[in-house]
Parts: structure tokens; sequence; C-alpha cells
């Protein structure tokens, strides 16, 4: 709150000249040194010497940061947004072959469940990327303007059009725009979400938090399978087909819960970056259970400040609580943020080694193989000629949602660069397994089905402990708040990009060049992908952003000295 006015007592005439005298010491020596301005920092408020040091110095009860039930369940509501992800860029794994109209046992579908040939279901399931590439803009765009939370509850608006759409409609142009929409809202959520996440959490939860946003991916992935594969189902002629149209209603009731996103607490960061002091402290209350939240609410101003204002500027005191020093308020619509917008640019190019790792990690997500074994793990399991390939695939998925669970509780403690890596060195090996498994096959050697099956979850394992959850965690760890959305809306829009090429050419390529060829393809990736890592990727369990920009720093100038070693800020 802010500090109570006190009476000030009268002054005798001696003590208002010697202050007059201060006064005018004081103000000589700003005009001899205007430099003094720009490097007047809050700290100097509380320095040895100064007046006000013994009031500013008094104990205060500080705590390690504890996050309180409102975050956990801020966080909850809002990785419904991943949920959704996961539902929706696997709706067409159990719904291919009744969209199709492909026979099972001799029999088709029912008629008003047959929408797509094989190639018009191929570019369904491959034009929702291209929705996400434009929601990854424009969502980041929206939070910057109207906020994290309020940009999230936005996304559930056309998730509730796109569904409701998708279970009524019988135009096959319709359900491709419709799948557009969803897939927009999606990306909206994907570059949202963990920005989201990682600006309320608190630094000890920020990993495990941050991979809850992949775990619900994998929930949303699990749903889909089980429920169009044994819940929303219709027996017709003896046989079963999935019912895509039920499944849809489902996505439709899960989508509401985004809405409720309006009413959780704004993220602090984007409210300090908008001038907005006062409800940066009151959030914080709100999002924390710690006795004192004054150190990082400090901490928190005086980042806005350095990333977002030139030096020497002022800001006013909202509310009677001062912005830290030199803190620029940024209202949205303002013409400080429009200077601010002009400088994005120059600002995206200060951090291009940044740039390089967060888009380097989001492409290699995708060019790994990583959406191609999801959304075909049935046709893969069939063609591994195993004997219930749909409870194969459904085990796989379960297998997902464990192992990312288990990420989030291991993703503080191992560190995300040795995740990374283990997870590049898993998918080689499953890649390289699978290629072997193939060329096996064709030529009558060793080859039982379990080895395919293995090869599925050796990838799995890897994936959902490095390669699901640290890219979206680390976008939010690489950039200052000020940067943060314009950077993570290019590596998500990248991500989104090569999901959607993966996607369109996996079954083309593999006809061209053959299955095991083209998991020889992914399998030298998953190497050029751990190459990356160990030369570029920083770890950044523990650290604040700016020593991740140190060590950065650090590397590209091929020095060895570690972040705690390299200056923080210029002086």
């Amino acid at each position: 709150p802010p500090l109570l006015r006190r009476p000030r007592p009268r002054r005798s005439g001696a003590m208002a000249a010697a202050t007059a005298g201060v006064r005018g010491e004081g103000k000589r020596a700003l005009l001899e040194s205007p430099s003094a301005i720009s490097t007047f920092s809050p700290a100097d408020w509380c320095a040895p010497g100064n007046a006000n040091a013994a009031a500013s110095n008094a104990p205060v009860p500080e705590g390690p940061e504890t996050g309180s039930a409102l975050l956990f369940a801020a966080v909850g509501l809002c990785c419904v947004s991943p949920m959704l992800f996961g539902f929706c860029i696997s709706f067409t794994s159990p719904t291919q072959i009744t969209m199709e109209g492909d026979s099972v046992g001799g029999i088709l579908p029912p008629s008003r469940l047959r929408e797509f040939t094989p190639n018009l279901e191929k570019w369904y399931a491959s034009l929702f990327n291209i929705g996400a590439v434009v929601g990854a803009f424009s969502g980041m765009a929206m939070s910057e303007r109207f906020g994290r939370s309020k940009t999230i509850a936005f996304s559930a608006i056309p998730h509730l059009i796109a569904w409701a759409g998708t279970a009524f409609t019988r135009s096959w142009q319709v359900l491709i725009a419709l799948r557009i929409l969803s897939g927009w809202a999606v990306g909206i959520g994907s570059v949202v979400t963990p920005c989201y996440i990682a600006e309320v959490s608190t630094t000890r939860l920020r990993g495990a938090l941050g991979a809850a946003n992949q775990l619900s991916i994998t929930i949303g992935i699990f749903l889909v399978s089980v429920l169009g594969d044994y819940a929303f189902v219709v027996d017709y002629e003896g046989q079963t087909f999935s019912n895509w149209r039920q499944l849809s209603v489902f996505g439709l009731a899960l989508s509401f819960f985004l809405l409720f996103m309006f009413f959780m607490p704004e993220s602090p960061r984007w409210l300090a970056k908008t001038g907005q002091a006062e409800a940066v402290h009151g959030n914080l209350r709100r999002l924390r259970s710690s006795a004192s939240i004054d150190s990082e609410y400090n901490g928190i101003m005086s980042e806005s400040t350095r990333s977002s204002t030139p030096a020497g500027s002022f800001a006013g005191m909202p509310g009677g609580r001062p912005l830290a020093h030199g803190a620029l308020a940024v209202a949205p619509g303002s013409a400080n943020e429009e200077r601010a917008n002009e400088r994005g640019g120059s600002l995206l190019s200060k951090y291009r080694m940044s740039l390089i790792v967060g888009v380097g990690l989001c492409m290699f997500q995708q060019l790994t193989g990583a959406n191609a074994v999801m959304m075909y793990t049935t046709k893969i399991c069939k063609q591994a000629h195993m004997d219930n390939a749909e409870l194969a695939a459904m085990a796989a998925m379960g297998a997902q949602v464990i192992f990312t669970a288990v990420a989030c509780g291991l993703i503080e403690r191992a560190g995300r660069r040795p995740l990374l890596l283990f997870a590049c060195s898993s998918m080689a090996l499953s890649h390289a397994t699978l290629a072997y498994y193939y060329v096996a096959m064709g030529h009558g050697w060793w080859a039982p089905s379990w080895l395919a099956l293995a090869a599925l979850g050796i990838f799995i394992l890897g994936f959902s402990l490095g390669m699901g959850p640290v890219p979206w965690l680390i976008l939010a760890e690489l950039f200052p708040t000020d940067v943060r959305g314009a950077a993570s809306s290019i590596a998500i829009a990248v991500n989104w990009s090569c999901s959607f090429l993966v996607c369109l050419f996996f079954e083309p390529l593999e006809e061209a060049i053959t299955p095991q060829g083209t998991f020889g393809v992914f399998c030298t990736l998953s190497v050029a992908c751990f190459a990356f890592v160990m030369v570029l990727v920083p770890e950044t369990k523990g650290k604040s952003v700016d020593e991740v920009l140190a060590e950065l720093s650090a590397r590209r100038s091929g020095g060895i000295r570690t972040a705690r070693e390299v200056p923080l800020v210029a002086r």
C-alpha cells in the first residue's frame, strides 16, 4: 500500500536555511552532471549515507516465492488451451478412416460421416497448420495490446464456432474453412499460453508449470484417441466407425472453459510493460502466498525499465506507488506504445542469438517427425502388422501422457539441456529402429512386431521428456518481456509452418523414398538437433533472463566465462 503521509513538523529558520542550501547544492550538481539523472537507480535510495537508508533497510520478512491457490487455478484453466491444441491436431487420427469413407471389413461408413476423398482429407489435416501460423502472429499482437489472459479467453470464440460448425455442417468446403478457423484459435493459444504461464509463475515453479503446457497437449491427444475410438462411435452393418460429429460436440463443450480466463489475474510483467504499477503489485499479491512480494515486484519493474525505456526518461507514480527507475508507461494505444513498436525490429536484432535458439528448437521439434508419428500412429501400427493396431496406438498415447507428467517434476531437477540431449538421442534411435524394421520386413530378416512398438515407445519417451515441453518453456526464458511476444510469435509460426510441411508431405515422402527412407531422414534430423543443442542452447534452469542473455553473449563471442561471471548490465 502507499506510504502514509505524516504531518510535516514546523521547521525553524535555521533548519529551513540548511534545507534550502542542500537543495541548491543538489540542483547545481544535477546541472553540472546531467548523467546523474540517467544513472540513478532505486538502489541509490537505500545507499549508505542516504538519509532514507535507515528506514528503507529495515528488516523485511523475505522468503522464497510461493504460489497461491489462485496461481494454480489460473494455470490449470489456461491449460485448457493446449488441451484443445492436442485435441485438434489429433482429431484426424481416429476419424480419418470414417471421414475418407474407407471401408472396414468391406462395409463403408454411414453417408452422413463420409465427407472427403483421401486427397481432401489430407488437406483437411494439413491446412489446420496454416490457420495456426496466422494465429501465432495475431495472437501475440492481441496479447500485447489487450493482455495475456484476455487473449486466451478470446480464443474460445473461434473454437466454439469451429466445433459447432463441424458437428452439423455437410459441406466439405465449410469443414475445411472451420478447420482453418480452429487452427487460428490453437495458434493464438500456442503462443500466448506459454508466455502467460512463465510470467505468472515463481522462479521455482516455472519449469514444472511450463511443462504442464505440453502435458495438457498430450492429454488432449489421448482424449481424442480414447473418445474417437471407443466412446463416440456408431455401429453400422456390423462394423464400428468413429462418430466425429459427436466428438466435435465434446470439443465444443471443452472450449467453454476458456471463457473463464476473463476472470483470472493478468500477467504482472505485461502490466509492468504497460505502466500499471499498482496493478502489478495487486496481482502479485493474489498470485503469491509469500509474506512479502516487494523483492519480486522491484525485479519486475526493473526489468521492464531496462528493456523498454530509454535511459533518463521518467514516468509518473500511479496510485502513489512509484515505477522503477526510468519506467515509461506504455499504455495500449498510446504514443509510447507506437514508439515501442518502432523499436521492435532493432530490439529483435539485439537478441539475435536468442532468436536463433528459439526458432531452431521450434523447427527441430517438428522436423524430427513428432506430428507425423503422433498423427499416423495407428497407420504405422497397421503397417507393422500388429494384431490390434488401434489398441497399440492407444497405449502409445497413454505412455506419452505418463512420460510428460514425469517431465513436469524432472525438468527443474535435471535441467533443460540434458533433457533435450536425451530426447534427441532417443528420437534418433527410434527412427533408426523403425527404418531397420521396414528394411528387415522387405528382406525377410528378423523383425518382430513388438520392435516397431518399442521404437514408438522410445520416441514418445524422448519427445515427452525433452523435445515436447522444453521448446515451449525455453522460449519464455530466452527473451525479456518487451520482445518476448514478437520473438515467440516468430518461433511458433516457424513451428506451425514446419508442422504443415511434415503433415502434408509425410505420406508422399513415404511413397517416394519408402518408409525406411523417410525414417532415415528423420533420424538424420534428430542427430542434427543433438548437435544444435550441444553447441548453441544454454541451460536456463533457475536463471534470470539477464543471466541467460549473458551466457548466450559469451557463447557468441567464443568466451568460456559462465553467465554469473559476465556483467549483466553495462555501466
